[in-house]
């Protein structure tokens, strides 16, 4: 996995209706708790705003859809994962 830094992009899932129809959204790390956590400022494709706070660094993104990853399921929690290579 990579190391995490303020500044760094990450990926989000998020409710298509505040993403333009999208369900992913790049993410700028805005804090670094250690090498698994951080504080996640979203950038929507709209005038939303959204802040997500000890968010889970993953490897792959999450197969679910993107209500898997809200406090709104019980049990679950949002994760952020790397953008792929290209």
């Amino acid at each position: 996995m990579q190391k995490p830094s303020k500044g760094r992009i990450v990926f989000v899932k998020v409710d298509p209706t505040m993403n333009n129809g999208d369900d992913e959204a790049p993410a700028i790390i805005t804090r670094v708790f250690n090498d698994q956590y951080v504080n996640l400022r979203v950038l929507l494709d709209s005038e939303a705003i959204l802040w997500l706070t000890s968010v889970p660094l993953v490897d792959e993104p999450p197969a679910e859809p993107w209500r898997a990853h809200t406090s709104e399921t019980p049990g679950s929690t949002r994760v952020a994962w790397w953008p792929p290579r290209v």
